[in-house]
């Protein structure tokens, strides 16, 4: 019986190392792990274009901005939606930013997303006196 179950454990040890994954086009050099631990660390600034979400001529405020922060090794998402003070509509705002997340689920082959933390909403005073608001959502995706 110990036999059996010593040439079972042999061969599963074999198995796995046979069918083990590369990380590179070249496992034993180093700087390619050095490569892909620092783009799998690294946070990615995104700008997206209101006009290429899909959301109506209507729908999208002229000042506003969004940027996406995506961070690959945890799956998460930072999306803030800034625009000035006197135009700010929050519903406005929360449709921008699921288009911008539905648009970004779908290039990145994301299955789902749920939401970490409750959307804020933050006003500033921006270097040049201008008064914005910053509209921010934090996402899990899932794969």
């Amino acid at each position: 019986m110990k036999k059996i179950l010593a040439l079972f454990t042999v061969f599963a040890v074999l198995m796995c190392s046979v069918f083990a994954q590369t990380i590179g086009d070249n496992p034993d050099d180093p700087f390619e792990r050095e490569r892909f631990e620092k783009e799998k660390l690294t946070t990615q600034t995104l700008m997206m274009d209101l006009n290429d979400v899909g959301l109506s001529a209507s729908e999208i405020d002229k000042n506003a901005t969004v940027k996406i922060e995506y961070q690959p090794m945890h799956d998460e998402l930072r999306i803030y939606y800034e625009t000035l003070m006197v135009t700010f509509d929050k519903g406005e705002a929360m449709n921008a930013v699921k288009a911008c997340l539905e648009k970004f689920v779908k290039e990145n082959k994301y299955y789902n997303y749920r939401y970490m933390e409750t959307d804020k909403v933050k006003s500033i005073k921006d270097d040049r006196g201008q008064r914005k608001t910053i509209y921010s959502s934090h996402i899990k995706l899932i794969r």
